[in-house]
């Protein structure tokens, strides 16, 4: 055998890059191969689940960092194939790994098509036996991003490929027939006790799923008794995500139950159409998911594995479930395996990146159906905190641009000049009420030195040993950034030597957005956007460039992100900056947040807030508004979760919007860019050596 011109082998094909793997599976399909692709062993799995024969894999084994290896990749899809035959190819050196390859030949790169087939031939002719599934190799580097791929999770991959009920028997009822007020029209599945159709409830011409217990289990000792159990099981349990059940009946000697169809296309349908969903569907689909299943496991109800017929999705993205609760079995559901086999199904409906490792990062937080639900409705409240600061950011750009076309007057003068228009027709009284306060003074720089030492870093309580230095106590302001923009402009010729070696070209200078309004607002504490501000406000709408740019002209630098943490948590890794007790008014939060302007009802503000006017959102070292008020840009740069090979700045803090008070100084943002400017994001600096004595705030010496 030298070719595989006209075989019937079926082949799947894994490799993360587009190139290659779109050449390769052309060339085998040229041999009258059948080719399925995937990028990663997630996909791959997920194709797996679909086939019913499988005859070689053919996959990179370092398929991305972080991710499951193509031996994982392997080692699940033998719980379905136990005959797999397995070609690894690599970019990468695999010396002291051979070990995982059980046998497996390795190709490494560069893999001509013609190589690739005689090796194909050569894993053909000789048929491997399948063997233990090994532990994860400790390199190439294999995070928990899918199903766990260790012997202790084996039961996991399985679940993944294989329904533990269905059964490839044939239907005994043939289209067309007649059951009482049913016709059959279609059927479904088979499991080992139950058969599945589709019916028409003539009498009201309604679609019904129709259950039929098998007749060769009628007579079986107890089989009635139990199928009439579940019914009852069914029956009892009313949620709005589960379809429920119509009726039981009897006809003719047959035992079956009817229930609804759900509204939508099954998952098994949108995989096969191609559709798609970005990750704020995704998680709307996944938080109906889990609490309907929590809903009833909460009540004690036992159930079937879901499976890509057993989820639909209607045109709304709205997310319902067949009723697969049944009475308790011989052995208790693992709610963790389960909620990763349901997750990893969503997996292949997930549009893009974003999409899909925001799918991977809640596979490897392992979840119960209950801690799905909240983790998914803590995502959907992320992504509406989002949706508000856009809609913040929009806002304000277009009533900027509308307020300039009314008016030549800039717009920070506009809140004044509605005062005495008011004033000069009601009198002296109530324009002196409305008229804003004077400009409160300047606050001037301070700092606070935080002390050599170990902390807890994050919420795994890591443990981690900061150097001494010095950080602002308060973010910068609007006034203290103004001085460096005119320090700039006084000496022009030196401005360049503040700007960091990375900046872009086309970034020529260090202004925020509509700079000359926001300082004129700012400078007569009057009104931007409709929202007061003041000097002492923090300066916001600056990328990263500005801020590395500013700690540099005042000879500082900005925090990493352990310091940023270690200041706000101090030692002992505390909830929030004061302790660990929530006080709703202590920082500026998003609770309170009202897009439109009229929110603060809870601390007080609904935008940013004078620096000084939070004096509870203090750490124990004597920091102010770590826990809210504005985001805040800090020195590390990590690789984007939804970009791997993109590295951007971490952003640190709570912000005016953002409505999650528990975790405020744990949060990891990652910026889309250091360009990423916004109106809810500022900074602070540090320094490794003590600044002049006026300018230490009260604090332990390093």
């Amino acid at each position: 055998m030298n070719d595989i011109s006209g075989s019937s082998l079926v082949v799947l094909y894994v490799d993360p890059n587009p190139e290659v793997r779109t050449q390769r599976v052309a060339a085998l399909t040229r041999q009258g191969v059948t080719v399925l692709e995937a990028d990663d062993a997630e996909a791959g799995v997920i194709v797996a689940q679909t086939l019913k024969r499988l005859d070689v894999l053919v996959s990179e084994g370092y398929l991305r960092e972080g991710g499951y290896t193509g031996f994982d990749l392997r080692d699940a899809v033998r719980q379905k194939f136990p005959e797999l035959r397995t070609i690894f190819t690599s970019r990468y050196e695999m010396a002291g790994y051979e070990q995982y390859f059980d046998g497996c030949p390795l190709m490494l790169e560069p893999v001509n098509e013609s190589e690739l087939i005689s090796e194909i031939v050569g894993v053909c002719e000789v048929v491997q036996a399948p063997s233990a599934v090994p532990s994860v190799p400790s390199a190439p580097v294999a995070v928990a991003v899918a199903v766990a791929a260790t012997a202790d999770d084996s039961s996991v991959q399985k679940a993944i490929l294989v329904d533990e009920d269905e059964e490839n028997k044939p239907h005994s009822l043939p289209p067309n027939t007649a059951l009482g007020n049913y016709t059959i029209t279609e059927d479904l599945y088979a499991e080992r006790d139950s058969e599945t159709y589709l019916a028409i409830q003539r009498g009201v011409n309604r679609k019904v799923v129709l259950v039929l217990l098998r007749p060769d289990q009628t007579d079986q000792p107890g089989a009635l008794d139990a199928f009439h159990e579940r019914e009852r099981v069914k029956a009892s349990i009313a949620h709005p995500r589960i379809a429920p059940l119509y009726e039981a009946l009897a006809v003719d000697g047959r035992h079956f139950y009817t229930r609804e169809l759900p509204n939508g296309r099954s998952i098994e349908e949108l995989q096969e159409s191609g559709t798609k969903f970005k990750e704020k569907q995704l998680v709307e689909i996944i938080a109906n998911v889990a609490e309907a299943m929590g809903h009833a496991t909460g009540r004690g109800h036992h159930y079937r594995m879901l499976s890509p017929r057993d989820v639909f999705v209607d045109d709304e993205g709205q997310a319902s479930i067949v009723n697969v609760f049944r009475p308790p079995g011989s052995k208790p559901r693992d709610f963790q395996a389960d909620t990763k086999k349901l997750l990893i199904m969503l997996r292949g409906l997930a549009d893009g990146p974003r999409a899909r490792h925001q799918i991977d990062d809640l596979v490897r937080e392992s979840h119960t159906w209950e801690g799905l639900t909240n983790r998914a409705k803590e995502l959907q409240e992320e992504f509406h905190e989002r949706s508000l600061l856009k809609r913040a950011d929009t806002k304000e750009a277009h009533d900027i641009k509308a307020a300039h076309e009314r008016t030549s007057v800039p717009i920070w003068v506009l809140g004044l000049s509605a005062v005495v228009v008011v004033g000069l027709v009601t009198g002296i009284v109530l324009r002196n009420r409305n008229t804003p306060p004077p400009p409160p003074k300047p606050l001037q720089s301070e700092m606070v030195a935080i002390p050599a030492g170990e902390f807890v870093y994050q919420k795994d309580a890591q443990k981690r040993v900061n150097n001494a230095f010095w950080i602002d106590k308060y973010e910068v302001t609007i006034g203290q950034y103004a001085e460096f923009l005119d320090a700039l402009a006084k000496d022009p010729a030196k401005a360049k030597q503040y700007d960091h070696p990375d900046q872009p070209a086309a970034k020529k200078d260090h202004l925020p957005d509509k700079w000359t309004d926001y300082l004129g607002a700012a400078r007569t504490a009057g009104y931007f956007n409709n929202q007061p501000v003041n000097i002492n406000c923090p300066i916001t709408n600056v990328d990263w460039w500005d801020a590395w740019a500013y700690a540099k002209w005042r000879g500082h630098r900005l925090p990493t992100e352990e310091e940023w943490e270690r200041a706000g948590r101090g030692r002992d890794g505390r909830l929030h900056p004061w302790g660990n007790d929530a006080k709703p008014k202590a920082a500026n939060l998003g609770s309170d947040y009202d897009p439109k302007g009229k929110g603060g009802a809870t601390d007080g503000y609904n935008f940013w807030a004078p620096e000084d006017k939070m004096p509870e959102d203090v750490s124990e070292d004597g920091v102010i508004g770590l826990a809210g008020n504005v985001e805040e840009w800090t020195a590390t740069q990590a690789n984007h979760p939804d970009y791997p090979d993109l590295p951007v700045p971490v952003v640190r803090g709570g912000n005016f919007a953002l409505n999650r008070p528990e975790n405020e100084l744990t949060l990891r943002i990652f910026a889309d860019s250091p360009e990423n400017a916004t109106i809810a994001r500022g900074f602070r600096t540090v320094s490794d050596t003590p600044p002049p004595a006026a300018a230490t705030a009260a604090g332990a010496a390093p």
